[in-house]
Formats: C-alpha cells, sequence, structure tokens
C-alpha cells in the first residue's frame, strides 16, 4: 500500500526545511540528494566549512531574525565589503568612497551625479535605472561593468525587480564620499550574523530537528514521477510510492516539470522555457598569505579578472580560521551554458582564477597552497525583461492545479535566506489555515 501523508513537499534546501517546520500537519519532506540544505549546504576544506556563496544572516523581519538568533549561536559582524579597482579598494557599495577613485574618474562619477540628465525620466530596464539614479559616471565606470559580468546579461534587457528598492543616495553623502568623507550604504545590512561554527549547514540542520516528530525527511528520494488523483496526489520516489492530500514544490521548475504527469499547456511550456538563470562555480583556496587585509568580500567589475566575488572565510570568526595562520579564499565565477565560463573544465577555471589573483596581487601563485572547486547549476534567477510574466504564467497554472510553490527556483525568484523563510512562514499560516477551517 502506498505511505499517506497530509502534505509532500518536493525539495529538501531551506524553503522546504522551513516549510514542514511551521505546517502544524504531517508531512514528507524528499530530498534526492544524500545531505540536505540545497543552495545552503556547507562543504569543507581542510577543517573550515564553506558555503555556496558566502551567506549571511540579516532579515528586515524581526520574526524572520530573531527566530535564526535562536536555533543557533552566531557571532555578530559589522561589514567590511570593498570594491577592487584598479589596484584600489573602494568601500562599498561604490558611491560611499569616490575620493578613492582616481582624480580624473572621481571628478567624471560627481559631475554625472549632480548634473545628471536622466534623473527625471521613467526607468524601464536596470540599465536605465542605473543611469537615472546614479548617473553615467558611476554606471559606467562600475555598475554597468560589475551587473554585465554576474548576469553575463546585458542590464538594458533586465527589468527592475533587482534594482527597484535601491535608495538614491543623498546628493550631500556623495559630494562628501568625493571629498574623503566615506558614508555608509546599505545600512540594514552593515550588521549582520552568521554561524558560530558550521556554515550555514548548522541553521539547515536546525531546521531538520526543528519539526519533531510531526514531520520526516527523506535523504537520497530521487522521484521519478507525479500524478494526480482523485484525492491528491501520488509520487514515485526511491523509497517507493508515496500518497498526499497536498504537494508543494520546493525544488527547481525546471526538475518538476519533467516529472509532471499532466499536460501543461503549450504557452506554459513555452513560459518555462523562457525562465532564465545562471550556474556558478565556487573556487576555494588555501592561501600561506594574501594582501586582503580585514575585509570579508571583494567585488571585481574587471573584465580581465574572472570572478567577481573574492570572500576571505577567516573574517567569519575564529572556527574560520586556520592555526597555521595562513587564510581560506572563496572566488566565484558565475556561467550559463554556451557563455565563455560555461565552456570551461573545472581545472580550466581554478587556473583562471588562480592566475587573474595573482595578477591582482592580492594572492600570489607561488602562496596558493591548495585549489578545489565545486559547480552548481542554480545559483542565480536572471530578472530579464519577460522574466515576471514568464514566472507568472508557470506558477500560475501549478496553483491551478493544486500545486504550491515555496524557494528561490520553485517560485523563480531571487529570494535571499531571509525572504525564503518569510515566504513559507506566509505559506505555512495560510495552509495551517485551510486545514484548520
Amino acid at each position: 500500500m502506498p505511505e499517506e501523508h497530509g502534505t509532500l513537499i518536493l525539495g529538501g534546501g531551506l524553503a522546504g526545511l522551513s516549510l514542514a517546520a511551521f505546517l502544524e500537519d504531517r508531512c514528507l519532506v524528499l530530498e534526492k540528494e544524500a545531505v540536505a540544505g540545497g543552495l545552503c549546504r556547507s562543504y569543507d576544506l581542510g577543517g573550515v566549512k564553506y558555503d555556496v556563496g558566502p551567506h549571511i544572516l540579516f532579515s528586515k523581519n524581526k520574526a524572520v531574525q530573531e527566530l535564526h538568533a535562536g536555533m543557533v549561536p552566531t557571532s555578530r559582524l559589522r561589514r567590511s565589503n570593498r570594491i577592487f579597482y584598479k589596484g584600489r579598494f573602494i568601500k562599498y557599495p561604490f558611491e560611499n568612497e569616490l575620493s578613492a577613485l582616481p582624480p580624473g574618474e572621481r571628478d567624471y562619477c560627481l559631475k554625472e551625479f549632480l548634473d545628471n540628465p536622466y534623473e527625471n525620466h521613467a526607468a524601464a530596464n536596470m540599465l536605465q535605472f542605473f543611469l537615472k539614479t546614479f548617473g553615467e559616471g558611476i554606471t559606467r565606470t562600475y555598475l554597468q561593468p560589475y551587473n554585465e559580468k554576474i548576469w553575463k546579461y546585458d542590464p538594458s534587457f533586465m527589468d527592475l525587480q533587482m534594482v527597484g528598492r535601491i535608495p538614491k543616495p543623498p546628493r550631500e553623502d556623495v559630494i562628501n564620499s568625493a571629498k574623503g568623507a566615506a558614508t555608509e550604504g546599505y545600512t540594514h545590512q552593515l550588521y549582520f550574523n552568521y554561524p558560530s561554527q558550521g556554515g550555514t549547514q548548522s541553521l539547515v540542520d536546525a531546521y531538520v530537528k526543528k519539526p519533531g516528530g510531526r514531520s520526516r525527511l527523506e535523504l537520497s528520494a530521487g522521484i521519478t514521477a507525479i500524478r494526480k488523483t482523485s484525492s491528491g496526489w501520488e509520487v514515485d520516489a526511491a523509497g517507493g510510492c508515496l500518497r498526499a492530500r497536498r504537494l508543494v514544490n520546493c525544488m527547481p521548475l525546471h526538475e518538476l516539470f519533467p516529472l509532471l504527469r499532466l499536460d501543461a499547456p503549450a504557452a506554459v511550456m513555452r513560459a518555462l522555457a523562457a525562465l532564465k538563470w545562471n550556474s556558478i562555480h565556487i573556487v576555494m583556496l588555501e592561501a600561506a598569505k594574501d594582501a586582503i587585509g580585514d575585509n570579508f568580500a571583494l567585488y571585481f567589475a574587471d573584465e580581465s579578472t574572472i570572478f567577481h566575488r573574492l570572500s576571505k572565510l577567516d573574517f567569519l570568526g575564529p572556527e574560520y580560521r586556520r592555526n597555521d595562520g595562513s587564510s581560506t579564499l572563496m572566488a566565484e565565477v558565475t556561467f550559463r551554458p554556451g557563455s565563455y565560463a560555461g565552456a570551461l573544465s573545472l581545472d580550466d577555471v581554478k587556473e583562471r582564477v588562480v592566475r587573474d589573483l595573482d595578477a591582482t596581487g592580492l594572492c600570489l601563485r607561488r602562496d596558493v597552497r591548495h585549489v578545489e572547486a565545486r559547480s552548481f547549476e542554480y545559483a542565480y534567477v536572471i530578472y530579464d525583461v519577460s522574466h515576471r510574466m514568464n514566472a507568472d504564467t508557470v506558477l500560475g497554472w501549478l496553483a491551478a492545479n493544486g500545486i504550491g510553490a515555496a524557494g528561490r527556483f520553485a517560485e523563480f525568484e531571487y529570494l535571499n535566506m531571509d525572504a525564503v523563510v518569510e515566504r513559507t512562514m506566509r505559506l505555512a499560516a495560510k495552509m495551517n489555515g485551510e486545514a484548520n477551517s
């Protein structure tokens, strides 16, 4: 007989695990990997834990912030991020320390910000937003090349979802930054928390334990088919046939659809095929020494450097530092199939990272003791100008067929960890209310 459950959750990343923790009925989380966590998993490099990109714990939502603070021991840290530009460290965000630029570029950025012909025009895409908000100098010098590099996509073909909430910096702040009085930007992220040990995997593990006996996580549970029945859903997985009244998808949409034994309309399949995303190479380095100082993350807009961000994990606390004084560095390289980085082998990517890092002078080749790399297919949702229409078409059809959705690639939105949990809190409250009505 098929195993019966109240709710089946497809995917054991942060979305699936947190939803299971918040739901009141009996549910089963199916994860195809041998370890739960998805993009919030942590890995080990010589005893130092690292994430898929340097995750941080922060939120404007007090309930989420307090929840996570109570689930795992954390360290409170003050942001120390810089943009590495022509051999110079510039405070992040870029407009907050224009005085660190060469004089000609400093004056160009300030003048175009103060006398901005785009200021009163409505912005219809990301590039127009940058020009309207920051002027041509800051846009051409940093914002446009950096965003082209990370997204591997022209920002004039990206919509406003990523940038719409970025505030226009006050004129006086930008003038003062050009004079040498650096200011703080994005102050809601100025302080953040990070697990004292174990990386973000420690938060994942805490969510696994949170529901007690009410819910269960099944690992290595690859799904082969999903069928709708008169009473709910039937799922064929590695452990056999499972039944449930309710189904919530937390896996990438492009992994879900081949499993559905439902005939999706052609318009839905076209919308699914049009959704775009980037993959990522995470390259880890053990270095005898470096010239990064006490900074956490450095951003690189220069095309000659293959990675867009370099992080020094020593910043995160004692458990992320090596006893011998060497450092642990993480370089991130986004790619899509068919792109230059996508055509490189992992060995080629590692060599490019070491070579480019050496060229910056931040860590010389002779000081690199060990390099390893991992690739992750689903990393960043690309908000191209048709994204919202296409995502709504796909999610609308799933909802009409009774399939819920939670998570970055299940909802196809660029959600940070706190936003994922905020969404699963709301979804669980809705589902709990429906179950009790």
